[in-house]
């Protein structure tokens, strides 16, 4: 072998100086990857992060704007169960005045045969007027000689004495209910115990004679104070 192949071979074959500098290049190599990939993976983890959040925020607005579509929906379900309800309500009221004319006319049975033909007639419309009302869901008061006054479905007029206080002595109008709505309220006149108005009567009378003999004592007085 020449002396210049041998150079050549030297030259090729690795130097003992350079292979720790190569190792610490292998080494830095991968420590910047793993940092790299330690990066990536934190800024990966802030993006899922970002994500879940974003997601449980749309979450709750789509389960508040459900709940909110659904309290709408039952809302306009109850009104307008309401106004099916209801919208009869002023018709009813319209027919309450024909009613008492029927219940003022059908009070006093005529004599004579050929109107109390007529009278058997106007029964029987009230009657059906009556039914209709009753298939309308209205309820008629029409309270009874000696029932308790009964002041969320009466209106008393006036009162008489009577043995008992507050009860129905006469009911000269009939009252009107639809489902839980009063159209109208019951009149009649109560009933209230005669001592109580003796007493009141006793008490006034006492008070009058209080007053005067006071009176009395003033003048009494002032005549003798002029005497002297």
């Amino acid at each position: 072998m020449s002396d210049k192949e041998k150079e050549e071979e030297e030259k090729k074959a690795p130097k003992a100086e350079d292979a720790p500098k190569d190792e610490a290049k292998e080494k830095k190599a991968p420590d910047k990857e793993v940092e790299s990939l330690k990066k990536e993976l934190s800024d990966l983890k802030k993006a899922v992060d970002t994500i879940a959040t974003e997601r449980d925020d749309w979450k709750n607005k789509y389960y508040t704007a459900y709940a909110d579509m659904s309290n709408l929906r039952k809302d306009v379900q109850k009104e307008t169960a309401e106004f099916k309800r209801y919208a009869k309500q002023s018709v009813i009221e319209e027919f309450i005045p024909v009613l008492d004319s029927f219940d003022m006319a059908l009070k006093n049975e005529p004599d004579d045969p050929t109107l109390k033909k007529y009278l058997e007639g106007f029964q029987m419309i009230h009657k059906k007027l009556l039914g209709t009302l009753t298939q309308l869901d209205v309820t008629i008061i029409d309270p009874q000689k000696g029932d308790e006054f009964d002041p969320h479905l009466m209106e008393a007029y006036s009162a008489i004495d009577g043995e008992e206080d507050n009860k129905v002595a006469e009911t000269f109008l009939k009252g009107y209910r639809m489902h839980d709505h009063l159209l109208r309220a019951a009149g009649v006149v109560i009933t209230k115990k005669k001592e109580e108005k003796v007493e009141k009567v006793e008490e006034k009378d006492s008070k009058t004679e209080e007053k005067k003999s006071e009176s009395e004592t003033k003048v009494e007085s002032t005549t003798s104070e002029e005497a002297k």
